[in-house]
């Protein structure tokens, strides 16, 4: 085995996890044992839970806040202040990153970013480091002048590192990571075989990612007007109480309630239409496997600019009420245009090889720099 990376991620919403463990699962794939750490949790649980909870209250709660701190600070560095937070965990931080047999550093969420970034700074270290974004729009607060490469969904980089007065080859458009799965070779026959759904069933995934963010039981008094039954399965991830309230529900439809699982890509094949906010990995996730999307109650800030990608790329639809929810599945599921228009458009964008265009692209800068060193 060759050098140990460590990739940072923090477990503060599902989907920087799952991009640190596809960027982990490609590393290994090329002969490195790299390290994935949990960075606020390691450095403190009471500061990994200090830093969930204030997130998760901020978006539960006080959603127009964190909108208008996310949007505000395209103008001022108002996320420059978790640069200075971190400078309380210096000492705690710098023996994770100070290893003789780690080349580059990852994150994969831009808080963990910001601590990093003042280490480095801190300590003049000089290790590479580079940053995975996990949305599909570029924002000011993911820029340290640490940063050797940005990986993003994003194809407007040069516009972007233009107006932020940033070199344009820092960044490299290369979708999402996601996790490699042999599931997403599966036909929706077989998928839906494997899950035991009938093949006529017209099939509809709610997710509310990891955390199961959503108001399942609202939804689906929303979809007790359609005609048809159809076979709902509610994604509720680590929400318990999500679940228990689901088991009391009564509904006309099917309804399948799905706790946290391994299996969501093999759900995604098996399903007609996503109902889901817009988590970036969930998102890229869906596209890959060219499932229509239907975007509802998405996360002001970063999961509202993912949105408005989406829909104006025309690889989603948006819902901005409980009541329209109903008539939008109904469109989805139905009419053949809006169904095949949304398929076409997910085929074009969709990113599988996302991971490995990512280690790829560092692996090789790094052996550039090996090679003029040596020379």
């Amino acid at each position: 085995m060759k050098d140990k990376p460590i990739i940072f991620s923090a477990s503060i919403g599902n989907g920087h996890t799952q991009a640190a463990k596809a960027l982990h699962d490609e590393l290994l794939k090329q002969g490195y044992t790299a390290t994935i750490v949990d960075t606020f949790y390691e450095l403190n649980p009471y500061l990994h839970h200090f830093m969930l909870h204030t997130y998760l209250n901020i978006i539960k709660w006080q959603p127009f806040a964190w909108r208008k701190l996310y949007f505000q600070s395209e103008h001022v560095p108002l996320f420059n202040l978790l640069d200075k937070f971190g400078g309380l965990f210096v000492k705690q931080l710098y023996p994770l990153v100070n290893r003789d047999d780690c080349p580059f550093i990852i994150s994969t969420h831009p808080f963990v970013t910001a601590f990093l970034s003042h280490l480095i700074e801190t300590k003049k270290l000089t290790m590479p480091f580079y940053t995975v974004i996990t949305d599909f729009v570029l924002h000011p607060a993911y820029l340290r002048d640490t940063i050797d490469g940005y990986f993003t969904a994003s194809c407007d980089t040069t516009a972007f590192a233009t107006k932020h007065n940033i070199s344009s080859h820092l960044f490299t458009s290369t979708g999402i990571p996601i996790l490699s799965d042999s599931s997403l070779l599966l036909s929706k026959k077989e998928a839906r075989l494997r899950l035991g759904i009938s093949l006529t069933d017209k099939v509809v995934v709610i997710a509310g990612g990891g955390r199961g963010l959503t108001n399942y039981c609202r939804i689906l008094k929303s979809l007790e007007s359609l005609d048809d039954v159809l076979h709902i399965i509610c994604m509720v991830g680590e929400n318990s109480h999500a679940m228990k309230k689901l088991s009391k529900q009564k509904s006309k439809h099917k309804l399948r309630i799905v706790s946290f699982t391994d299996q969501f890509i093999v759900f995604l094949k098996a399903s007609d239409v996503i109902l889901s906010k817009a988590g970036g990995v969930t998102m890229a996730e869906a596209l890959v496997c060219e499932t229509p999307i239907v975007l509802f109650r998405s996360v002001p800030g970063h999961e509202e600019q993912n949105a408005h990608y989406l829909t104006n790329e025309g690889a989603a639809v948006s819902v901005s009420s409980y009541r329209g929810l109903a008539a939008t599945i109904f469109h989805v599921l139905y009419r053949d245009d809006v169904r095949e228009r949304l398929i076409t458009r997910a085929r074009s964008l969709k990113k599988p090889f996302a991971a490995h265009h990512i280690i790829s692209t560092i692996l090789m800068e790094e052996n550039e720099k090996s090679h003029l060193t040596v020379q």
